[in-house]
């Protein structure tokens, strides 16, 4: 088992007016857990990758120090998280919606067939998913958590920009997500970390996230989860998911919809508040591309 050395937040943290929270932190780019944000990006970039990590993480310390140096393949990096989060939200949607339960219920080879059938974008055929997932698989709930709360930021705000010297909405990405919001990510990861490891796929030992290898956020690290959203599975996900064949990773039928996290699904799509007894919920982002 592994655990990420990341130091806990000053005081326990509770999160339940997104509203207030958005407009308080994001008026501003000072970032006001550094000790949090940077080695958590560090892991998020590089999960495997120890030197990797040690130069990320001096990197962006420098920043406090006027360093204007871009982290190499952050872009690219960045990218290949949002398919890492198509899957794991997709895979959530499938075991909350109850979804393929006389074909085995949810399991990673059926989310990978739904982002594959609904990107739009380069590289996003079942073996290139495959390869993304086996590389971040071990954040996969930091990575999605992140993604997640970018895309409902970029949501409520519009094309507005909150405070003179806040970020704009196209400024706004996953990793600056990390950076501003690190205790909101932590929260929402803290969701999909318990959903990865408590959900046994059938037939298999081993749930859906490695136990052995996943980081795993410190218990004691002072934030209570917050719930992210399951959203409703379209009909043409389910013609999708009709048309697969139990174990089949080869190209899958692909057809014209939304990607997941740009914005929103779908119109058929409708969102499914679930909270999870005293858990709040992260509202699923909704409005225009």
């Amino acid at each position: 088992m592994r655990q990420m050395e990341i130091p806990p937040f000053r005081d326990e943290i509770t999160i339940s007016d997104l509203e207030n929270l958005y407009k308080h932190r994001l008026s501003k780019t000072v970032v006001l857990w550094p000790n949090q944000a940077i080695p958590l990006l560090g892991y998020m970039c590089w999960p495997n990758d120890p030197a990797a990590r040690d130069q990320l993480t001096l990197a962006l310390r420098n920043w406090a120090n006027g360093s204007q140096l871009v982290p190499p393949r952050l872009g690219r990096i960045q990218h290949e998280w949002l398919r890492i989060a198509d899957i794991l939200h997709d895979h959530y949607d499938l075991h909350h919606g109850q979804h393929q339960r006389r074909r085995g219920g949810p399991s990673l080879g059926k989310a990978i067939t739904l982002v594959a059938a609904t990107a739009r974008s380069r590289g996003t055929r079942p073996a290139n998913l495959w390869k993304l997932w086996e590389k971040y698989k071990d954040v996969a709930h930091l990575v999605t958590a992140a993604a997640l709360v970018c895309a409902d930021v970029r949501t409520r705000l519009g094309n507005e920009q909150i405070g003179p010297f806040g970020l704009s909405r196209d400024q706004f990405l996953p990793f600056q997500t990390t950076m501003l919001l690190p205790d909101l990510v932590v929260a929402v990861g803290l969701e999909f970390e318990r959903h990865g490891l408590n959900l046994v796929p059938y037939s298999r030992s081993e749930p859906t996230l490695d136990p052995e290898t996943l980081w795993r956020i410190p218990p004691g690290i002072n934030v209570a989860p917050v719930a992210p959203p399951a959203r409703s599975i379209t009909a043409q996900d389910f013609v999708v998911l009709a048309s697969r064949r139990a174990g089949n990773r080869g190209k899958a039928n692909r057809r014209e919809s939304m990607p997941v996290f740009d914005s929103a699904r779908p119109e058929e799509r409708e969102t499914q508040m679930v909270g999870g007894g005293e858990v709040p919920t992260l509202p699923t982002p909704t409005g225009e591309k």
